[in-house]
């Protein structure tokens, strides 16, 4: 049973690793090809660019770990844990993953300033605090996952690379940190800057002129309405695997790599393959530059 569990799960990893690579690879290159891609009428796009990128470097790196487990003779000694910290373990997964998340607080906060004044172009977000903004996303995504570097070593019992951690107590404080700075802040942060812009777009300016709701409005509530429904999924996907993780630690060890947690861990990767289908879905430019792109194919 637990042999059919894990072909599941890697047959289910490969086909959303196909996926999310594919996906959010033709969102870069639509984006970069954009004839009309200017920086300051187009910043969504530009974080978008950024999301796609988290979200594609999840699915290369969830392959090693995820995929190619048991198809190949895994090293041991030094060579094993330096492979499992830097390839095999998932550290560089979890920390596209968590640049993605901090992407999308970003994609909220530039949502918030650009509908505060609609009129203005102070309010959004200047090249030089945009790049800021990345720069910081990924450096402290990174900085978050540094302790896995360290820890995570290749178990011969098991054949899996797994989180060695010197004392009990230190697993379940990082488990917390995680469900903390990834899970409740940005779950938080957007929903009261979200509640804000749909505030701004819904009901204060619903008696706008329809010239000013054409312009302005409209444009943004679509771009909105995308924003927020890649918030919600986000939720849905992370959520499970923040709280199993610290259970993981908190009650029974049993639980890190059980079938549950690795599908929670599924639904993280899910996460990253839905957004570019979110694009498609909710955005009728998008889908005309998809048929573009692919007939230049």
């Amino acid at each position: 049973m637990a042999a059919e569990n894990d072909i599941a799960v890697q047959v289910a990893f490969l086909i959303l690793s196909v996926m999310d690579f594919v996906g959010n690879s033709l969102v870069c290159l639509i984006i970069l090809q954009r004839k009309r891609f200017r920086f300051r009428r187009l910043t969504l796009d530009f974080l978008f660019l950024n999301l796609a990128i988290a979200d594609a470097l999840v699915a290369v790196f969830a392959i090693p770990r995820y995929v190619l487990h048991g198809l190949f003779l895994h090293p041991t000694g030094f060579i094993g844990d330096l492979l499992c910290r830097f390839v095999t373990g998932g550290n560089l997964m979890w920390t596209a993953g968590a640049a993605s998340v901090f992407s999308l607080v970003t994609v909220a906060f530039e949502r918030s300033r650009v509908i505060s004044k609609p009129y203005s172009l102070i309010h959004s977000l200047s090249k030089t605090k945009l790049r800021g903004l990345i720069i910081i996303s990924w450096t402290f995504a990174l900085l978050l996952n540094l302790p896995l570097f360290f820890v995570m070593s290749f178990d011969e019992k098991t054949q899996f690379c797994i989180e060695n951690w010197s004392y009990a107590i230190l697993p379940k404080l990082y488990g917390i940190l995680w469900l903390t700075v990834v899970g409740v802040l940005p779950v938080v942060f957007m929903i009261t800057l979200y509640s804000k812009v749909v505030y701004q777009l819904w009901m204060k300016n619903s008696r706008a002129s329809q010239r000013n709701r054409e312009v302005f409005f409209i444009p943004r509530r679509k771009a909105t309405k995308m924003a927020i429904t890649l918030t919600i999924i986000y939720s849905f996907c992370w959520l499970p695997n923040l709280v199993l993780y610290i259970v993981a630690f908190q009650v029974s060890d049993s639980v890190y790599g059980s079938p549950l947690y690795k599908w929670s861990v599924v639904l993280t990767c899910l996460n990253s393959t839905a957004n570019p289908f979110v694009y498609t879905l909710q955005s009728q430019r998008f889908r005309e530059y998809i048929k573009r792109a692919l007939t230049c194919m």
